[in-house]
């Protein structure tokens, strides 16, 4: 238990005992005053062969009523007319100049793709867009509101409805985000098979930080459902907020990456699990980057605070090889991290679903959406 959860535990206040509203910072005209800007967000757009569907995704983009932004395209050597498509939008007057169009050399995936897009994107959060998704109007405005005035974490999502390809609405939810009507703060999970309860890539808004942070450094790569190793280690390292309401469009037609499946009724049932990168090749990219990178990573968690995190991922099983080969993280004896592993694992299982998905008021004059 940190210091910030012992005084939260420790500090509750009395029941007739309204905390304090902070302001908005979006609308706290001192901020104004003092000349500070609103951050900037960089949408990664990355697309393979999306030629009908990806000028209304870029049109969606500039429909934002948050004007701080702007847009990378990153295609992965296409075969049809995207790049075609792409460039006549990008030069025309309804792209205002705020889009860059990347053409990679050759073909590398979903991963390699953003990478390229990251390299050169200015903002201080990101949004990974995928090209046959569409965003509503208020997309930023309600994510930047979350971020800066609902909690500090490294990613936020906000539920879909669900499309087909003639741009039909066939769905008025994503059943994967959990929400159930409350801005809920995500924490205190581990890594576990099937957990999964955002929605897909183009509702989230990353901070830029913490993508970065998590982005392999070996030479591994994710040519399909890198979005799941990104979210996976940006919530483990910051945590991440669901919001309840509705700011995008996710495209089921059949021809997707990973979620190609038809919404069929109450199952859930987005994508063949065959073509998803096996579980534990995402886990070891990421216990493998947290040890090659230890001295990025100890001045964040510092020693015992850099093996907690470690045992988010790593299996008992697995402590004595791994305590053997970096003494550097594991400077003390095995017992200690195997009783700590215990400890961490009794905690995770005794700790309430009410901790785990925290419910948060909503930023000011936002109602909250409860389902039935």
């Amino acid at each position: 238990m940190s210091i910030h959860d012992l005084i939260a535990k420790r500090a509750k206040a009395a029941p007739d005992h309204l905390p304090v509203a902070l302001p908005q910072a979006l609308r706290d005209p001192r901020l104004e005053t003092a000349r500070m800007q609103k951050p900037r967000v960089s949408f990664i757009v990355t697309s393979y062969n999306y030629e009908s569907y990806i000028v209304e995704c870029l049109r969606s983009v500039t429909r934002q009523t948050y004007d701080n932004w702007e847009c990378i395209v990153v295609d992965d050597v296409s075969t049809d007319g995207t790049v075609a498509a792409v460039r006549a939008f990008v030069e025309s007057p309804e792209a205002r100049g705020r889009f860059t169009l990347i053409e990679r050399a050759e073909n590398g995936g979903q991963m390699e793709a953003f990478r390229d897009g990251l390299k050169i994107a200015t903002g201080s959060f990101v949004c990974m867009l995928d090209a046959d998704d569409v965003l509503l109007e208020d997309f930023l405005e309600a994510h930047m509101r979350a971020h800066l005035s609902v909690a500090t974490v490294a990613f936020t999502s906000s539920n879909q409805y669900q499309i087909n390809g003639k741009g039909e609405i066939i769905g008025g939810q994503h059943m994967d985000h959990q929400s159930k009507g409350y801005y809920r703060h995500v924490r205190k999970t581990s890594f576990q098979t099937g957990f999964w309860v955002w929605a897909t890539s183009s509702s989230m808004v990353f901070r830029r930080s913490t993508v970065e942070l998590v982005m392999p450094t070996d030479g591994t790569t994710f040519r399909i459902c890198a979005d799941y190793y990104i979210a996976h280690f940006c919530h483990l390292i910051g945590d991440s907020l669901l919001m309840p309401t509705i700011h995008g469009c996710y495209r089921r037609h059949g021809g997707n990456n990973f979620g190609s499946n038809p919404v069929l009724g109450n199952i859930n049932s987005v994508g063949n699990l065959d073509k998803h990168p096996p579980h534990d090749l995402f886990r070891w990219t990421m216990i493998n980057h947290v040890l090659r990178n230890y001295d990025v990573f100890y001045p964040i968690f510092m020693g015992k605070g850099l093996v907690q995190f470690l045992l988010r991922l790593v299996k008992m099983s697995e402590l004595p090889r791994l305590a053997a080969q970096y003494p550097k993280v594991f400077p003390g004896p095995l017992w200690r991290y195997l009783w700590l592993s215990v400890k961490q694992c009794w905690a995770r299982r005794s700790t309430p679903v009410s901790e785990k998905f925290k419910i948060l008021p909503p930023p000011e004059g936002i109602a909250p959406v409860r389902e039935g």
